[in-house]
């Protein structure tokens, strides 16, 4: 486990061991946001405690990146903070939160915090919070470092590269990243992940197109960036989206 790393005026990052989890921590004149809080209450309760290594300010919000369980099991320990997240993740997690459809501002007295939904991606209620003052973009699981970005059964491959180049339209030369998961990486690094997402997806649509039948695309080995192990849940999930693939005809002939 590492201590908290400043990645921009009091914006801090600690990367945990469980799952390689990011959290982050936003301070302000009237209260710090806290981004999303581990996977169980015990592991909350520790990061309470870390908390207070960098500030005495109280957690007065919570933002959620997203639904699944190593980003919100922990909420509940933070029962003085407003919880914020997108209405998809509250719905999916069955959190009592403040939600948005696609932009919120959270005032901190002395600066702002903003959320933005930009589109489904690794699930349909992705937030992206955005530090301006200090250009630092907490992402999520919209892009991880330290393994393939995930695809699970609630991820939305097709989608995804378009998400993230309204992501990339955000980000300066100087920006700091924060993924879900792994290191704090730069707007080139997220550039260079967005290809491989845009490669994933045309990959899936041309074995649609082709005629190609889901369990022969299950098999396909050519062309990912990633093992095909990784990309099970995205190739199905491709594949609903687009419906059953064509069936290959042959020319018909004209009139003799």
């Amino acid at each position: 486990m590492s201590a908290w790393a400043e990645v921009g005026d009091r914006c801090w990052v600690r990367r945990y061991d469980e799952f390689d989890l990011n959290i982050g921590l936003v301070v302000g004149s009237d209260g710090a946001v806290l981004i999303d809080t581990r996977a169980t209450t015990e592991q909350a309760e520790e990061l309470r405690k870390h908390i207070r290594e960098v500030t005495d300010v109280p957690v007065r919000w919570v933002v959620n990146t997203h639904a699944h369980f190593d980003h919100v099991v922990g909420n509940s320990v933070f029962d003085q903070a407003e919880i914020v997240a997108h209405e998809n993740t509250a719905a999916a997690a069955m959190l009592t939160a403040t939600t948005f459809a696609v932009a919120k501002v959270i005032d901190l007295g002395d600066r702002r915090v903003e959320l933005l939904h930009l589109g489904n991606a690794h699930t349909d209620g992705d937030a992206v919070v955005i530090v301006p003052d200090a250009d630092v973009f907490f992402v999520g699981d919209l892009i991880e470092e330290s393994a393939p970005p995930s695809y699970g059964d609630d991820s939305y491959p097709l989608e995804w590269p378009d998400t993230i180049d309204r992501v990339i339209g955000l980000l300066s030369d100087t920006a700091k990243v924060v993924p879900g998961h792994g290191a704090v990486v730069d707007a080139e690094f997220v550039r260079d992940q967005a290809g491989d997402l845009g490669t994933v997806a045309n990959t899936i649509s041309g074995l649609h197109h082709a005629g190609t039948s889901l369990d022969k695309a299950l098999t396909h080995t050519d062309d990912w960036p990633w093992p095909l192990e990784k990309l099970q849940d995205a190739i199905k999930r491709g594949y609903e989206s687009l419906g059953a693939p064509p069936r290959p005809t042959l020319p018909l002939l004209g009139p003799s």
